[in-house]
C-alpha cells in the first residue's frame, strides 16, 4: 500500500512540476521573452526594435528600442502598443536620421503616432506627431532609407572601379562616401539631395572641390549623366 501510495505521491508531484515548468514558461513568454523584430543601420549607428513578451488576447504590445554605435549599446528606451492586440512587427515603426539622434515613429490603431528621439549622447525624448511628415526637417536624413543609400554609393564606387569605401555623415547629416585608389587620391562621392537616387563625384584639391560627375541609379543600374554641371 506504501509503494502505491509513493507511486501515486510521485505522478502527482511530476504532474504539480510539469504544470509549474508550463505555467513559468507561459509567464516568462508573455511577460519578460525578448525578441529582435527588425534593425536599422546608418554609417556606424544602429537601432534595434525588440518585443519584450507578448500581448495577451487583445491587450497592448510592450517593446524596446536600442541604440548602438559600433555594436555598443548607447540609448534605450521602452516603449507600448496600442494596436488592437497586434504584436511588435516591422509594419508598426519608421525611422528616421539625424545629425544628433535617430527618430522613430510607432503607429498603433488605438493610439496616437508617437516618435521617440534616441540622442547619440544618450538623452530621449518622445512625442505626438500626426505622421512622418510632421519631423521631417530640411537638410537632414528624414524619410530616406540609409541603407538604400549606402548600398547605392557602394553601387557607383563599384561602376568607378574604387577598391575601397568609407562612409562619413556630411554636416547637414546626409551619408557621403569617401573613395580610394591605388593612384592616393581620395575623392566624394556624395548624396545629391536635389535628386533621389542621383550622386554626384567630386575631388578636393587645395581647399578646391572640384566636380567630376554625375550618377544616378535608374532600374538597378548606374547610370553616367556624362556631365560635371550642377542642374
Amino acid at each position: 500500500m506504501k509503494k502505491v501510495f509513493k507511486v501515486i505521491l510521485g505522478i502527482l508531484l511530476s504532474i504539480v512540476l510539469v504544470v509549474c515548468l508550463l505555467y513559468g514558461a507561459f509567464i516568462y513568454m508573455i511577460e519578460f521573452h525578448v525578441a529582435t523584430v527588425d534593425k536599422k543601420s546608418y554609417n556606424e549607428y544602429e537601432v534595434v526594435m525588440q518585443s519584450v513578451g507578448s500581448p495577451l488576447f487583445f491587450s497592448s504590445a510592450d517593446g524596446r528600442l536600442l541604440l548602438k554605435k559600433n555594436g555598443k549599446t548607447i540609448n534605450k528606451t521602452d516603449f507600448t502598443l496600442s494596436d488592437d492586440g497586434g504584436s511588435i512587427r516591422k509594419e508598426v515603426w519608421s525611422v528616421s536620421w539625424y545629425k544628433d539622434h535617430v527618430g522613430v515613429v510607432i503607429r498603433g490603431s488605438e493610439q496616437d503616432d508617437i516618435l521617440y528621439s534616441l540622442y547619440y549622447n544618450g538623452k530621449t525624448k518622445d512625442s505626438i506627431v500626426t505622421g512622418q511628415d510632421a519631423i521631417t526637417t530640411q537638410g537632414d536624413m528624414a524619410g530616406n532609407d540609409a541603407d538604400e543609400i549606402r548600398k547605392e554609393l557602394k553601387m557607383v564606387a563599384d561602376y568607378l572601379h574604387y577598391d575601397d569605401i568609407k562612409y562619413g555623415i556630411s554636416a547637414k547629416g546626409w551619408m557621403y562616401a569617401v573613395v580610394y585608389n591605388k593612384d592616393g587620391v581620395i575623392r566624394d562621392l556624395n548624396y545629391y539631395e536635389a535628386h533621389e537616387h542621383e550622386y554626384v563625384y567630386e575631388e578636393t584639391k587645395n581647399g578646391t572641390t572640384i566636380v567630376l560627375g554625375f550618377y544616378k541609379i535608374e532600374n538597378g543600374q548606374v547610370i553616367d549623366e556624362h556631365t560635371t554641371a550642377w542642374h
